[in-house]
C-alpha cells in the first residue's frame, strides 16, 4: 500500500461523507445516514491488504467502505440520493449499497445481520478451494449480539476464511460501550478462542499491516481472525431527516480523537506541507461537487423499475 494513495482515498471518504451530511441537513437524503467521517484508516488500510477478487460484506456505514473497495462515487451518491443510475438503482439508498463487479457484496441494515451473510460467503470460498478470504465490517456494538457469537462460533468449528473487522469507536449509538458490556471486543473474541489483533484504528499504516497478517492466516490456516481497529466519529452516529442528533459524547473525548485525526497523520506522515494539503483538498473537493452535481441532475427512479434489482441466484453468488 502506497501512503500517498492512501491518504488520497482517505480524503476522498471525508469530503464524500460532509457532503452527504450536507444534503441530509437540507433534508434531501430518505431515511438514515451513518457518517464514517474519522474511522476512514480502518476501511482504507483493510481493503488495500485484501485480494481484488475477495469478497466485502459491509453495514450501515457503508460508505467509505464501498469507496476503499474501489466502487466509483457516482454510483454511490446517486444511490444515496435516490437517483436513476445509482448502484441498486437509486431504490436502496444509504444504507444499502452494493456493487458486485467490485466484489462489494452489500451492506445490511440490521445490526450484525452481514455477519452470517460474510460467513455464508466463507463457506462458498472454502469450498471453492480458490484460497480466497472474505471481508466483514462491524462496529463494537454488533459484536455483542447473539448472531455475532453464534457466526464467529460456527466459522470456528467448520474453519471458514472470514476476516471480522470490529471498528471499535466506544460508543453504541447515544451509550458507551462500557455502559453496555463488561469485556472488551478483544475479550470477547478471545474467550471464543479465535485469533485477534488490536491496532490503532486511526493509523491507516498499523491497520494495514494487521489486515494483511490477518488476511493471511484466513487463507493459509482456513481459520477466521478478528482485528478489532480502535477508533472514533468525528461527527455523530446517526441521522434521519434535517436535525442533526445533539452532542452526546464528552468535549475532552472528542477533542482527545480529533487531534489524532487519521488523515492528519497520514500527512504528516508524508510531510505534506501545507500548500500540498490544500491542493489535495481541492482537487478532490471538485471531484465530489461534480459527482454530486450530476448526480442532483439525474432524475428519480422510473416506477417500472420498482420490481427489478430483485434476484435470485441459485447457481452462484454472481
Amino acid at each position: 500500500m502506497q501512503l500517498s494513495t492512501a491518504y488520497r482515498t482517505m480524503l476522498r471518504i471525508r469530503l464524500l461523507e460532509e457532503k452527504i451530511i450536507d444534503c441530509a441537513d437540507r433534508n434531501e437524503i430518505v431515511g438514515f445516514i451513518h457518517p464514517y467521517t474519522g474511522q476512514e484508516a480502518v476501511a482504507v488500510g483493510v481493503l488495500a491488504a485484501r485480494w481484488p477478487d475477495e469478497w466485502v460484506v459491509s453495514f450501515y456505514r457503508c460508505h467509505g467502505h464501498a469507496v476503499a473497495a474501489g466502487v466509483p462515487l457516482d454510483g454511490i451518491v446517486r444511490e444515496v440520493l435516490g437517483r436513476a443510475g445509482g448502484l441498486c438503482g437509486g431504490k436502496g439508498g444509504s444504507m444499502h449499497l452494493a456493487d458486485r463487479d467490485r466484489y462489494f457484496l452489500g451492506a445490511s441494515s440490521i445490526v450484525g445481520s452481514q455477519l452470517p451473510v460474510a460467513a455464508g460467503v466463507a463457506m462458498a470460498e472454502r469450498n471453492a478451494d480458490a484460497g480466497r478470504a472474505t471481508v466483514v465490517f462491524c462496529g463494537d456494538g454488533a459484536l455483542g449480539t447473539g448472531v455475532s457469537f453464534e457466526t464467529l462460533t460456527i466459522a470456528a468449528t467448520l474453519g471458514l476464511p472470514l476476516l471480522l473487522v470490529c471498528e471499535d469507536n466506544g460508543w453504541q449509538d447515544h451509550t458507551r460501550s462500557d455502559l453496555v458490556r463488561h469485556r472488551t471486543p478483544a475479550e470477547l473474541v478471545a474467550g471464543l478462542g479465535i485469533g485477534h489483533r488490536t491496532v490503532d484504528g486511526n493509523d491507516v499504516e498499523a491497520v494495514h499491516r494487521a489486515a494483511g497478517e490477518l488476511l493471511a492466516r484466513c487463507r493459509r490456516d482456513r481459520r477466521p481472525q478478528v482485528l478489532v481497529a480502535a477508533t472514533y466519529l468525528r461527527h455523530y452516529h446517526a441521522q434521519v431527516g434535517g436535525a442533526r442528533p445533539a452532542e452526546y459524547r464528552p468535549a475532552a473525548e472528542v477533542a482527545h480523537w480529533a487531534a489524532r485525526d487519521p488523515i492528519d497523520l497520514a500527512a504528516a506522515r508524508l510531510d505534506l506541507s501545507t500548500d500540498q494539503r490544500n491542493q489535495e483538498h481541492a482537487d478532490v473537493a471538485r471531484e465530489i461537487d461534480e459527482v454530486f452535481a450530476a448526480a442532483a441532475a439525474a432524475g428519480a427512479p422510473d416506477p417500472a423499475t420498482a420490481t427489478t434489482n430483485v434476484t435470485v441466484t441459485p447457481g452462484g453468488l454472481r
